[in-house]
């Protein structure tokens, strides 16, 4: 990547991971401004795509405690209310207890899922790996469900206490941005823009996005072949893929999706079987050929846990070429911010994206 674009798309990446993007929030009001703005300034035309969805938003948690207060995360979905029990382990009888989770494994929706079915009356979560809170998401399980440090869950073990969870039933007011480059049948490049509450999402996805715009300039004069590019920005991936979900509702004429997220981390990986089942076969060979041609070695790992907005478009017959980081143990928590950017990496991704999607047509 020349130094120029490499500065600007630190630049941006540095505005965007400034500030929390939750849909519908001052934040990623600012930098879906910024993004109207940087095309505008390249005189590419784009489309702003409209939705709304309504979603229990986090503000607070507390945990109490033989008198003593300590501050909790609630997750996306989680109800608001206040549960007085003693915490156990998940792996314990947690009939009428709060469960007490370790992130990872499966998702957190499906372990709320089981939970419940146990008689849990709330969940605890906490990541072995690192001193920070994690922000999940449980939207299609009405549960109390929150998150503390590893410390503090630790101390919490065999208590008996009260967590109370605020939420805001939310009608969020989305909005996806989308432009073209070239003429023909669709090549989808995608990045979400929103954050998860609490947190800056740096590496997921603010990197991601300029990534993609920096792509859209490098390529905007001179691409000349055979498949049309659709860069699109979705809001409300971090809600539960909603942007994506509804730029499908009336999908025409496309045959690959590739999404970028959560890159420029140590760890460059191509997902080839997530959440959501295997990836695109078809696809996924052409990358491989030419990360082969390249000679460059990113390897191939399935993300048993990933779900991210090509899901939608492969449900509607689309091949997704899934772009990330494998493991990516920062992901959801305080420590994912602009400091944890590795830039060589990020340059990588860009050097192989842009050469990619020039070679697409002859792999």
């Amino acid at each position: 990547m020349r130094s120029e674009l490499l500065e600007e798309l630190q630049e941006l990446t540095h505005f965007f991971s400034s500030r929390s993007r939750v849909s519908s929030s001052e934040g990623l009001r600012e930098s879906q401004e910024r993004v109207r703005k940087f095309l505008k300034k390249l005189r590419i035309p784009f489309v702003e795509e409209s939705f709304e969805v309504d979603k229990n938003i986090p503000l607070d948690a507390t945990i109490k405690l033989n008198g003593t207060q300590v501050k909790g995360y609630p997750f996306v979905g989680s109800l608001w209310g206040d549960r007085e029990a003693e915490v156990v382990r998940e792996e314990e009888n947690v009939k009428g207890k709060i469960a007490l989770v370790r992130v990872g494994g499966e998702r957190e929706s499906e372990k709320v899922k089981k939970l419940k079915e146990k008689g849990a009356v709330g969940a605890i979560f906490y990541v072995e790996e690192l001193e920070s809170p994690f922000i999940g998401n449980i939207s299609e399980e009405p549960f109390v469900a929150l998150s503390v440090d590893r410390e503090t869950a630790k101390a919490l073990l065999g208590k008996k206490v009260r967590i109370e969870s605020k939420v805001k039933k939310t009608r969020v007011r989305g909005k996806n941005i989308y432009f073209d480059i070239g003429k023909g049948p669709f090549i989808y490049i995608t990045a979400h823009l929103d954050s998860k509450p609490f947190v800056y999402g740096a590496l997921d996805n603010a990197v991601a996005v300029a990534l993609l715009l920096m792509l859209a300039k490098e390529l905007r004069d001179s691409y000349y072949f055979p498949f049309r590019l659709r860069f699109l920005i979705t809001d409300g991936e971090e809600l539960g893929l909603e942007g994506a979900k509804h730029h499908v509702k009336n999908l025409k004429h496309a045959y690959y999706v590739v999404n970028i997220d959560s890159i420029g981390w140590l760890n460059p990986a191509v997902i080839y079987r997530d959440a959501g089942g295997y990836n695109g076969e078809k696809i996924m060979d052409k990358f491989e050929r030419h990360l082969r041609d390249l000679k460059i070695s990113i390897p191939f790992r399935e993300g048993k846990r990933g779900r991210s907005d090509h899901i939608p478009f492969k449900q509607k017959g689309v091949e997704a070429l899934f772009l990330s980081s494998n493991p990516f143990t920062l992901r959801h928590t305080f420590y994912d911010n602009y400091e944890a950017i590795n830039w060589d990496v990020v340059d990588m991704w860009f050097d192989v994206l842009s050469s990619f999607l020039r070679r697409f047509h002859k792999l």
